[in-house]
């Protein structure tokens, strides 16, 4: 017959056994490693960043894939473009010139968007109202081809022009950012513009200026 213990006596704390503690030594610091890994190998942004080029209007670029060179932007709201029946808009349709040489091979450059002066990106299509069809460009041998955006006058001023390889994918890649120099005052005076802009989406031969 056991004996009762004292009135007042402290129970005794039983001790983790020690494979216990060593369980959760093991969980911890499975924890810690798998936190390490993840901290010390970050996948964010900068991973699948394009590497941006900036220049300015008149200025050539030299991109892994081609050289790059951006005409004087003009702007409308009617376009007449040599792919489609003549357009209009309440907004303006810009329109930027192109001179692009490829480098060591064929190339098909068929990315562009514009990030506008109003903190927004306005895509540009292969068609549309908004496009840029410049076909394949042969190595050493200049092609010209023209951007046409159409966008609220707000976003003219400041607008920046970004130019790639892969329409898809610009990961890991060369961008162009061009810098068209664009005011309050060209915002202002192609709203007010309905002569239309001939445009030519591609050439061999330089295109005439509008």
């Amino acid at each position: 017959m056991s004996t009762p213990e004292p009135v007042g006596t402290t129970a005794r704390v039983r001790r983790p056994r020690v494979q216990t503690l060593g369980a959760g030594a093991a969980v911890l610091a499975a924890l810690a490693v798998g936190h390490v890994v993840v901290t010390a190998f970050p996948v964010d942004d900068r991973v699948s960043a394009p590497f941006v080029r900036p220049t300015v209007v008149g200025e050539t670029v030299e991109l892994r894939y081609a050289s790059l060179t951006a005409g004087e932007p003009t702007g409308s709201t009617v376009l007449s473009p040599d792919t489609s029946t003549q357009l209009s808009t309440p907004g303006v349709f810009l329109t930027v010139p192109l001179t692009i040489v490829a480098t060591g091979q064929p190339r098909m450059i068929s990315f562009a968007e514009l990030r506008g002066g109003d903190g927004r990106t306005y895509t540009v299509f292969t068609s549309g109202r908004s496009s840029f069809l410049p076909g394949t460009a042969q190595p050493g041998v200049p092609r010209y081809a023209t951007v046409s955006v159409e966008l609220p006058p707000e976003a003219v001023p400041g607008a920046h022009l970004r130019i790639g390889l892969n329409q898809e994918d610009q990961r890991g890649d060369d961008l162009a950012d061009i810098d068209l120099g664009l005011t309050q005052a060209d915002a202002d005076d192609w709203a007010a513009v309905d002569t239309p802009l001939d445009i030519s989406s591609r050439s061999d031969e330089p295109l005439e200026q509008p």
